[in-house]
């Protein structure tokens, strides 16, 4: 018995290869624009007051980026020991320096929403809740829930 197996023309193989291999770009290349992204940086400074004086007061600066392709809203602002630990939601007006964007705050495609805090008063109640000699980081949550972190501070 002799069995042959026809595989057909190379050139019709080829093509069905480059027919899937387009399909699964294009779906990439489709879910890829969809994801949500924020850039959160975390640094500290001096106040400079309206008449270019300098305020002795030490702030937290809080300066999140929407890098995706549609715009978001940030819903909570905070700081966190690790990203699973328990959170310092800061969900209150009270906190924040005169000067930062409220809160919710709509954040269009590649623009910037800014917090201040008076580092004091967060230092204070981050030593109250995590303990002494902790690096802490900062987080954004939006409105679809998904959370984004800031590199570590140390306090």
């Amino acid at each position: 018995m002799n069995i042959t197996i026809d595989f057909g023309n190379i050139w019709d193989a080829l093509s069905a290869i480059g027919t899937i291999g387009a399909v699964i770009v294009s779906l990439w290349l489709a879910t890829k624009e969809e994801k949500v992204n924020f850039s959160v940086e975390l640094s500290s400074a001096l106040g400079i007051r309206e008449n270019n004086s300098v305020d002795e007061t030490v702030y937290f600066f809080v300066e999140a980026m929407n890098k995706s392709k549609f715009p978001l809203t940030v819903e909570e602002v905070g700081f966190s020991y690790t990203k699973k630990s328990k959170r310092l939601g800061l969900l209150d007006q009270r906190y924040l320096i005169e000067g930062s964007d409220t809160l919710p705050t709509k954040v269009e495609s590649l623009e910037t929403a800014k917090y201040i805090f008076e580092q004091d008063k967060v230092i204070e109640l981050a030593k109250r809740t995590f303990g002494e000699n902790v690096k802490i980081r900062v987080y954004i949550r939006d409105t679809t829930k998904k959370t984004h972190y800031s590199k570590k501070f140390k306090i």
